[in-house]
């Protein structure tokens, strides 16, 4: 029977030098027929061409990096999924000095309030010590000047938790407002240091898009026919249309897209052949997507399909092939 391939489909399906067909969707299929006892002719396709081949019947299957979507299952069926992935976007890295980032993450609004807050509390934990501990203790005593800078100098070293003991409260109430600083300063030294490592990742990656809430701001871009294309339609995002990743990698390198929008798998590979193109995929995921096998909606072998390839995802020889060919581990 005929089999249609998705033509460079790297990990799942692609042609090898030697002519043979490799990739974990075709040694999928090797395992279902197998099992199946199939004789098989595998063709060449594009995507288009793949799903056009099953619908018309040319093909008794599609197989290759194949996403279950709404406008795929209007003209095709698919098997149970073979793999779990999802679209995802990619962005350039950065290439930023250290003390650029320094530079911009001090100057930026959210530090400077940082900032002005924790003068302001150090100034009103300062005031409160010198009004309760100037009359009897000579640490804050003599002229206004001298009583409060050193009430200042307590507060600073209190709440940077330092505590150098030069000066110390004396009275009940001093202690109890030298207390509560202590415990307040330990919060605001916390909320002061996540704030600041937050804002140094943040100016590292740069004001990149994060997820479809940035989307409709950025220079898109995706690949033609791509479940990922499918998922910016529906979500009404325009997007450039490349016919291929590799089109897609260096619209994203030469600055004419400020993302990528593409299914994880695919991307991770082609990112790992191409270390050079200095491109990062966001860890969050826009929609979970499931590689299947493209059928012909009156398939007879449907569920023989079905129970072989849930054999075959259970098998140990499964998950070695993944993690060979894969690199990672299958979510199924």
């Amino acid at each position: 029977m005929t089999v249609a391939v998705l033509q460079e489909g790297r990990p799942f399906s692609y042609q090898a030098n030697d002519g043979v067909w490799r990739g974990l969707a075709v040694e999928m299929w090797h395992a279902i027929a197998a099992e199946l006892h199939l004789e098989t002719r595998f063709v060449s396709m594009d995507r288009a061409a793949l799903l056009n081949a099953v619908a018309s019947g040319q093909a008794r299957f599609g197989i290759g990096p194949l996403s279950i979507t709404p406008e795929r299952l209007e003209r095709v069926d698919f098997s149970v999924p073979i793999y779990t992935t999802g679209v995802v976007i990619a962005v350039p890295r950065m290439r930023r000095s250290l003390w650029g980032l320094v530079r911009e993450s001090i100057l930026s609004t959210t530090f400077l309030q940082l900032l002005v807050g924790l003068v302001m509390a150090i100034a009103v934990m300062g005031t409160i010590l010198w009004l309760v501990e100037r009359r009897t203790n000579p640490h804050f005593a003599g002229r206004p000047t001298h009583g409060w800078g050193s009430a200042m100098w307590f507060s600073v070293v209190t709440m940077t938790t330092v505590g150098y003991g030069d000066k110390a409260p004396t009275t009940l109430p001093g202690r109890l407002v030298a207390a509560i600083w202590m415990f307040c300063g330990i919060v605001l030294i916390s909320i002061f240091t996540g704030t600041v490592a937050t804002l140094l990742t943040l100016e590292h990656l740069g004001p990149q898009p994060r997820g479809f809430e940035d989307l409709a701001l950025a220079r898109i871009v995706s690949v033609t026919g791509s479940a990922a294309a499918q998922l910016l339609d529906a979500r009404q995002l325009t997007a450039e249309l490349v016919p291929d990743l590799d089109a897609a990698i260096a619209a994203l390198r030469e600055d004419r897209a400020d993302a990528l929008v593409f299914d994880r798998a695919l991307l991770a590979a082609a990112v790992k052949a191409v270390p050079e193109a200095r491109i990062t995929i966001l860890p969050s995921t826009l929609r979970p997507e499931f590689y299947a096998i493209a059928i012909h909606p009156s398939e007879p072998l449907r569920r023989q399909l079905n129970v072989a390839i849930a054999r075959t995802l259970d098998s140990p020889q499964w998950g070695r092939c993944v993690t060979s060919i894969g690199g990672h581990a299958n979510d199924r």
